[in-house]
């Protein structure tokens, strides 16, 4: 890439949804470092000697798994000075013998880059989900189930504070001068 910020979009839908094998090998050898690392809740490939042939086959199997992805890049965050690359991606992702409706999922890629002959390369990528989105993927229809037990988690957590609170741990004091809208005074100076 000679504008990472600007091409990363398009590198990033050829490796994960391109047409056909043939055009994401071609993008791997073009767009991704020989010792490329990543980093996904399934799988780990350690930055090595030729590993981009490791992770072509994660990306390889992953086209077997779900013949048809379709892939959206709604925003790129390019830290220059760091060589990161932020990707907001929304994906749906269909397992070929799955009879359940495909469902789109979100994800968070956060790519390092490196600059090699006045180009840049991807040298390592890292995809963070949540909970409910990862499960989209496999088994769309957890997903509602798994946002319940969040909520519940959070209304268990507020109970459980209350709870701690009365028998004096973690009790916020309530002095006067300490605003309960929060520690913001409104002045626009600061």
């Amino acid at each position: 890439m000679q504008n990472p910020e600007q091409e990363i979009a398009s590198v990033a839908l050829l490796l994960t949804a391109s047409d056909s094998p043939d055009i994401q090998k071609a993008a791997f050898l073009k767009y991704v470092a020989p010792d490329v690392g990543f980093k996904h809740p399934l799988c780990y490939v350690p930055p090595s000697r030729d590993s981009r042939a490791t992770l072509l086959g994660i990306y390889q199997w992953y086209r077997v798994l779900s013949p048809k992805i379709i892939g959206r890049v709604h925003s790129v965050v390019y830290d220059e000075p760091n060589h990161t690359l932020l990707l907001d991606i929304s994906q749906q992702f269909h397992i070929r013998i799955s009879p359940l409706k495909p469902a789109w999922s979100r994800l968070l890629v956060r790519i390092t880059i490196k600059e090699i002959n006045e180009l840049y390369y991807i040298s390592f990528q890292e995809d963070f989900y949540h909970a409910d989105d990862f499960a989209r993927l496999l088994v769309p229809a957890l997903a509602p189930a798994i946002l319940l037990v969040q909520a519940g988690t959070s209304v268990a957590s507020n109970v459980y504070a209350s709870i701690a609170q009365m028998l004096g741990f973690w009790r916020p004091s309530h002095k006067a001068g300490v605003a309960d809208a929060g520690l913001y005074d409104g002045d626009k100076t600061d």
